[in-house]
């Protein structure tokens, strides 16, 4: 899992209703946890 981009900063101009889908927690995609795999050295 991961945490959606573009959540972290400028809250008060974003909709009540964008913030709420920023709840929710999104899958890594193939190439993210190839990348990852790499980072952590599994």
């Amino acid at each position: 899992m991961r945490r959606p981009a573009m959540r972290s900063h400028n809250l008060e101009a974003k909709s009540s209703k964008r913030k709420r889908g920023f709840r929710k927690e999104r899958e890594l995609a193939g190439s993210d946890y190839k990348a990852l795999k790499k980072m952590f050295g599994i």
